[in-house]
């Protein structure tokens, strides 16, 4: 019997000859399981292999649904199956292989190549289907990697492929794109109007890709293409958290950001959920970044500016003067807080910050319909101050959570996002001291970004990944609050600790070059400078006061919608349609 399996990458030459043929088995329990396989029924193969009391007999089963699985190119249910195999016959602790996977998953470390992987596997494989039948204990059964560069189709027939055909290249794309189709055939690469994630079934698949000493592939750093957030569904019978939205193929932008193809929003980061939800479950959860003027340097701008007023300016030195004053304030340091600094969700907090501050001095162009604080003052003559010390910075703008009588889901409703802002006095010594207060110029410019959030998102998506850090800050502390991890059951300890699952590194953001400006009005220069940051308080967005009841129903339908889909333990998201058989 001829096996040629798919398998990460490369094909799996499976040769087992000289023992017992399973399908000569037909009798009770085996013929149940034969009559599950043919029909194409995994899941329930599975489920049935599982529920043998028989250790012995509950390996052969699953070994069998494992290959039955590979053939028909189901790669991650056979690797489920596979890891559902009880140790072999004297471990009388009766725990599984799945139970030792963090154990296990120490082995190879982190990114190990796909190739390295086939030792695990046919070693696996060799202890736990028919162990006597393999070659090198006697046996005629052999199992060896086979590289690729033909494909074998399900049948087991090795082709050329005919580059011309779409249709046989769609069939190599569901084998051999890693990730990209869910069980169901479903490409991630499509447009959907409402993809579901399973944060429960993903954390479940990123533990077995740390056994396998293997990262996470680009579909679940992507979160499955969602590009935004509106729900969150909760199902304690079935243990699990799922988050929904609009989702779609994305791409790398200009700036190296992955963003959707069509809207341009960049994608939820699987990064960025970890690090908030290890924020939300942590003893002090405030999360942002300041970006500071140093004290000295302005202590040294203010002398400057001092010995300035005692003389004139003439208008050709205009620039030569104002050279002199950034030389003065010099960098600002950036500090983040709530989360480590090496991380791309530190990036994208500091990096959001500055670029706000850049249009609001009017060094980066806004939107129609919006100026910056200096074009404002430049046409309020009668407000402006020779110096304006400025701080603006970002922080949450929710309506409400609105949620089923049962909290069982949830719909973020707002804005997500919002500019404050505040004037500040330099002391003697240059330390910056709150006024309380904003000028009617610094506030204009506050609201007027708040209002046009959606087409400052549009024209730079930064904004619009800060918004879907915003909205998975507000989450996971959901989560945290409404104890929703302890309601379905579900131990998120593997995102949690640091010696989990492990986020990637990115280099420090530790200063940024001040963001000073001017503009010359009635023959007299005025200056601006501007500190702030970003500071998430989801907190108070989940607290049982703002979680609003859905008076609609819609929030209800969309729960009762996939509240009774039954899918395999490897899919962890889906697009649920009336055309998917479930």
């Amino acid at each position: 019997m001829l096996k040629k399996v798919n398998w990460l990458r490369a094909i799996l030459c499976v040769l087992v000859c000289g023992s017992p043929c399973f399908a000569q088995q037909q009798s009770g329990q085996h013929a149940e399981l034969n009559a599950l396989l043919a029909a194409g029924e995994f899941a329930q193969a599975q489920q049935f292999a599982n529920a043998q009391p028989d250790a012995t007999t509950r390996n052969q089963f699953l070994g069998v649904v494992a290959q039955r699985q590979a053939d028909s190119g189901n790669r991650h249910g056979a690797l489920d199956s596979l890891g559902s195999i009880y140790q072999p016959s004297g471990n009388t602790s009766g725990t599984g292989w799945a139970s030792s996977w963090r154990d296990f998953g120490s082995v190879g470390g982190q990114g190990g190549a796909a190739m390295a992987d086939f030792t695990t596997l046919i070693d696996l494989i060799k202890t736990t289907i028919q162990p006597d039948s393999w070659d090198d204990l006697g046996g005629a059964g052999t199992i060896q990697p086979f590289p690729g560069g033909v494909y074998i189709d399900r049948d087991g027939l090795m082709v050329r492929l005919d580059v011309r055909n779409s249709t046989e290249l769609d069939v190599v794309r569901r084998e051999q794109f890693d990730g990209m189709f869910s069980a169901y055939g479903q490409d991630v690469r499509n447009e959907s109007s409402m993809r579901k994630v399973s944060l429960v079934r993903l954390q479940r698949e990123l533990e077995r890709l740390r056994i396998q000493g293997k990262s996470p592939d680009e579909v679940m750093r992507n979160m499955a293409g969602i590009y935004q957030v509106r729900y969150v569904l909760v199902y304690p019978e079935q243990g699990d958290l799922v988050i929904a939205g609009p989702a779609g193929p994305w791409k790398e932008d200009l700036d190296g950001r992955i963003v959707n193809q069509r809207t341009r929003r960049p994608t939820l980061k699987l990064d960025h959920y970890v690090e908030l939800l290890r924020n939300a479950f942590s003893d002090d959860p405030t999360l942002g970044c300041s970006i500071n003027p140093r004290p000295e340097n302005l202590a040294k701008a203010k002398q400057y500016l001092s010995e300035a007023d005692q003389k004139s300016i003439s208008v050709g030195r205009t620039e030569q003067w104002l050279a002199g004053l950034r030389n003065h304030v010099g960098r600002q340091d950036v500090e983040v807080f709530g989360t480590d600094q090496h991380t791309q969700l530190a990036k994208t907090l500091v990096e959001a910050d500055y670029h706000m501050k850049l249009i609001g001095l009017g060094l980066v162009p806004g939107v129609a319909g919006m100026n910056s604080y200096l074009d404002n003052l430049k046409q309020n003559p009668e407000q402006a101050k020779s110096v304006s010390m400025l701080r603006w910075w970002f922080t949450t703008n929710y309506q409400a959570l609105h949620a089923t009588k049962d909290n069982n889901a949830f719909e973020i409703i707002g804005p997500g996002v919002k500019v404050l802002s505040e004037n500040e006095l330099i002391g003697k010594l240059g330390d910056r001291v709150p006024t309380g207060k904003s000028d009617p110029l610094s506030s204009q410019f506050a609201m007027e970004f708040t209002k046009k959030f959606e087409l400052l998102s549009a024209q730079y998506p930064i904004y619009s990944e800060l918004r879907n850090v915003f909205d998975m800050a507000l989450i996971t502390m959901l989560i945290r609050s409404e104890n929703i991890h302890q309601r379905i059951d579900w131990d998120p300890r593997f995102l949690l600790e640091l010696d989990g699952y492990q986020v990637a590194r990115a280099v420090a953001p530790t200063e940024v070059e001040s963001v000073i400006s001017h503009r010359i009005t009635g023959g007299k220069t005025i200056l601006a400078g501007v500190s702030g940051g970003v500071m998430l308080d989801p907190q108070k967005h989940v607290t049982p006061d703002a979680i609003k009841q859905d008076s609609y129903g819609i929030l209800e339908a969309e729960y009762k919608g996939n509240a009774k889909i039954d899918l395999p333990k490897s899919v962890w998201w889906w697009d649920y349609t009336s055309t998917v058989a479930f």
